[in-house]
């Protein structure tokens, strides 16, 4: 099963890598010059100013429909101008302007805590122009649902059930997160919805040395109550560290959660909108957590960031984000 497993991806690495090298040849570009990109859901491929992504699976549906998106997009959002997209031997692409900047994720352990904060503040304004947009506007371009989410109560308690089974988390546990869940879902119905990018992390944002210049892939970008995005923002401040970081360290994280709090408060000043917030937090840690279990050495998962992050929500008001939220929790 493993060799057929490995073979069938290195096929499907074959066919994307095909398909790249004729989206190149289009363009006049020899892909002898393409360098390959980070991303886990398409393979990306830079040269000759192009940037060319690749569906991950013929069955991904994402690229083209992104690229309309994109259309809808302010320019202030920094979205590549699209050249071209289109689909080949049943992969989608989409062709874009390279942009001289790296992956923000891949610039972030060399930057200051000063640069780290006009980062994430330049993320969030970037984000911000696209919440601003009409949802009437892109309501035909935006994805149905994003994968990391739930689409009903029954798909995120089947979550958190599978991991209780399989003794992750304990009964309890399961019972706290179960709790908060139906808080959340009581509370989207009446949530306002703007246009997340939903997957709004530093991966997808390009950093040129100075400034976060582009937010990059939309392909899960939703209309969804504005928590949504929030979670990931705070997240970039919150999330569990693994170790006890130096003291420089621990300095710049703390005036990276002074900006992130500066940031998110707006949006967390109900009860509700802090529930909107740990519904999604927990949605996406879960999935999370299934997914890295999915994978060989899965009995170190007490030390894994999602875990981490949802026995934090199981045993504490706030959760990780406490310090944000501890104003809700007096």
């Amino acid at each position: 099963m493993t060799g057929t497993t490995t073979g069938t991806a290195r096929a499907a690495r074959a066919a994307r890598t095909a398909v790249a090298a004729e989206v190149f040849r289009r363009h006049d570009v020899d892909f002898a010059i393409a360098r390959r990109a980070a991303g886990w859901t398409n393979a990306t491929w830079l040269g000759g100013g192009l940037a060319v992504r690749v569906a991950g699976s013929a069955a991904a549906q994402d690229l083209v429909r992104e690229t309309r998106l994109a259309r809808l997009l302010p320019t202030e959002v920094g979205y590549p101008a699209v050249l071209d997209s289109g689909e080949t031997n049943g992969f989608e692409w989409v062709v874009t302007r390279e942009i001289a900047a790296v992956s923000l994720d891949e610039a972030w352990p060399d930057l200051d805590g000063a640069q780290r904060v006009a980062a994430i503040r330049r993320l969030w304004d970037r984000a911000e122009a696209a919440h601003r947009v009409a949802p009437a506007a892109v309501e035909a371009v935006a994805r149905p649902r994003n994968p990391f989410y739930a689409r009903e109560p029954a798909e995120a308690e089947g979550g958190l059930r599978r991991l209780r089974a399989s003794g992750v988390l304990t009964a309890a546990e399961h019972t706290r997160l179960s709790a908060a869940l139906d808080r959340f879902w009581e509370a989207l119905p009446d949530a306002p919805r703007v246009l997340n990018h939903g997957d709004l992390s530093p991966v997808n944002a390009l950093w040129d040395g100075t400034d976060v210049v582009a937010l990059l892939d939309f392909e899960f970008a939703v209309l969804a109550p504005v928590q949504l995005d929030v979670n990931e923002l705070v997240k970039t401040a919150y999330a569990p560290l693994d170790g006890e970081p130096a003291t420089r360290e621990r300095e710049d994280r703390e005036r990276l959660r002074e900006a992130v709090d500066e940031l998110a408060r707006p949006h967390l000043r109900t009860d509700t909108e802090v529930d909107l917030l740990t519904g999604y937090s927990i949605q996406l840690e879960t999935w999370g957590l299934e997914r890295e279990l999915a994978k060989p050495g899965r009995e170190a998962y007490p030390d894994w960031e999602p875990y981490r992050m949802l026995v934090s929500w199981a045993h504490t008001d706030g959760g990780c984000y406490a310090p944000l939220l501890e104003h809700r929790f007096r």
